[in-house]
């Protein structure tokens, strides 16, 4: 065998070091169908409850006779679903690592775990001064405005672009859906919020 034909091309080289790049994402980097399509599907179908029960105007009369106690339970009761599954998918990616990145992926998780219970008593403490149809839009807005910075965060941490903008994107959705006002939030939410993070899921995944 010449020397010719034992040395590979640049190209060769190009080849195997970009191959070798995608094995290491996909083994690094929590699965995208984990970590951003079960918070689409439930925010499609808790905000989508929201909504039908409370109608554009959020004044209760919706398409269907479910109150915003019903609708809110089931918001957070898809999203605790979502949120055990994107655990499972940073646990998933840090069993293959040790040191700085597992840390950083532990941290990240608890990150939404703090996150999302410090928002639900800093809410409670102020929702027996509200009109019952803002309670509603209050938590929701709360809750999307944590998610987007979270969201946003991640995509620091992990340097993925993707995540980092549907963080921008969810908040945006958040901002004009609360200033809206009424059922607006759950509508544009439910459509765009919950649309956005399964497209992000789906076209991380297909990159990988």
């Amino acid at each position: 065998m010449t020397d010719h034909e034992a040395t590979p091309s640049p190209e060769e080289m190009l080849r195997l070091i970009e191959q070798q790049q995608t094995a290491a994402m996909r083994r690094f980097l929590p699965d995208p169908l984990l970590m951003y399509v079960p918070w689409g599907v439930s925010w499609f179908i808790g905000f989508g409850t929201l909504f039908l029960g409370q109608g554009l105007q959020g004044d209760g009369n919706g398409l269907l006779p479910i109150t915003w106690q019903v609708g809110l339970a089931v918001l957070w009761g898809t999203q605790i679903i979502a949120f055990v599954l994107m655990i499972i998918a940073l646990l998933r990616s840090g069993g293959h690592i040790k040191g700085e990145s597992e840390t950083r992926g532990a941290m990240y998780g608890l990150a939404w775990f703090v996150g999302f219970n410090a928002m639900g008593v800093i809410a409670a403490r102020f929702v027996p001064h509200l009109q019952e149809d803002t309670i509603g839009p209050f938590y929701t807005s709360l809750f999307m405005l944590v998610a987007g910075l979270l969201y946003m965060a991640g995509g620091a941490i992990y340097r993925l672009w993707p995540q980092f903008l549907l963080g921008v994107w969810v908040m945006v959705v958040d901002v004009v859906g609360t200033v809206l006002g009424g059922g607006w939030i759950y509508l544009l939410l439910a459509v765009l919020g919950g649309g956005g993070a399964v497209t992000t899921g789906l076209w991380l995944r297909r990159q990988r």
